[in-house]
């Protein structure tokens, strides 16, 4: 701020308080100070990727692409961008393009581990889960404390039926940031393996910090979408029709309502026969094609 106000012309150092805006999840004021650096350098190639950042954040994905298509554009090798697009492309379900980003970002930067990590997290999204450990191996390989790529090789370990390896990276997940998230993939593989007692305590911990989130942020479609599966997966079937149904009649937005169905259908491929479950994803579909 005081540089701007010295400066206001500075254009780095207003791309730079917009960097802050976004890590603060402020995505509005971040919006404001990329579009007006943008305004003063229309090359800025770091500043517009940083816009499509925040796009993507706020999940308007089209308007990312164009940001991210124009900052690679000026700088073919920029690799940050190139992969966020990825990442874009991934939330789109255009898998095959996020693939291609992936390759060409861990190409130009190999030590990039959060690349490799959701080039892994592509791999798993279309169950080619061999490639997907390769990738998450490296990633830790990187970075040992990358919580989100342990606990992503968790995942793809549950879905491979390696229900131990999937405890163990769940566990270390868990040490590094004790996210609600991980407690419920946690509870779900006790859940699979007949550990009653101990899915349910999992369970109970992320109700308690997704409860807490939900309080405070009642308007997050994630942390409601969360409360409604964790519900769901502790057979708390009126709990979770509230929340899936509070979500649904205040309009979520079609992204997350996309999130939503996707993290359900990953609880339906460890637990096939649930009956909620199924019903809810019926729901969640006919909303999406509407």
């Amino acid at each position: 701020n005081q540089a701007i106000k010295l400066n206001p012309k500075l254009d780095w150092a207003i791309a730079s308080r917009g960097l802050t805006y976004l890590l603060m999840k402020r995505y509005e004021e971040a919006l404001q100070d990329f579009n007006q650096a943008i305004e003063l350098d229309p090359e800025l190639a770091g500043a517009i990727a940083s816009r499509g950042q925040t796009y993507q954040s706020m999940k308007r994905y089209e308007e990312a692409l164009q940001d991210f298509n124009h900052a690679v554009e000026l700088n073919p090798k920029l690799a940050k961008a190139i992969a966020s697009r990825g990442l874009t492309y991934q939330s789109m379900k255009r898998y095959e393009e996020a693939l291609q980003d992936f390759n060409r970002a861990v190409e130009l930067d190999p030590k990039l581990d959060w690349a490799t990590a959701s080039r892994g997290e592509t791999y798993r999204l279309m169950e080619r889960y061999e490639e997907a450990l390769q990738d998450f191996n490296r990633a830790i390989e990187l970075n040992p404390k990358y919580d989100w790529a342990i606990a992503s090789r968790g995942l793809t370990y549950l879905f491979m039926k390696r229900y131990e390896e999937a405890l163990q990276d769940f566990n270390r997940a868990i040490e590094l940031d004790p996210d609600d998230w991980w407690f419920y993939n946690r509870a779900i593989t006790h859940k699979v393996m007949g550990q009653l007692e101990q899915a349910q305590t999992d369970l109970n911990q992320a109700l308690s910090l997704a409860q807490t989130a939900y309080t405070k942020e009642p308007e997050n479609w994630d942390i409601t979408f969360n409360l409604a599966l964790y519900y769901l997966a502790a057979n708390k079937d009126e709990q979770a029709k509230h929340y899936y149904r509070d979500a649904l009649r205040r309009v979520a937005p079609i992204p997350d309502i996309q999130f939503a169905l996707q993290d359900l259908e990953d609880f339906l491929m460890v637990f096939p026969n649930d009956r909620l479950g199924r019903l809810v994803q019926q729901v969640l579909q006919k909303r999406l094609a509407q």
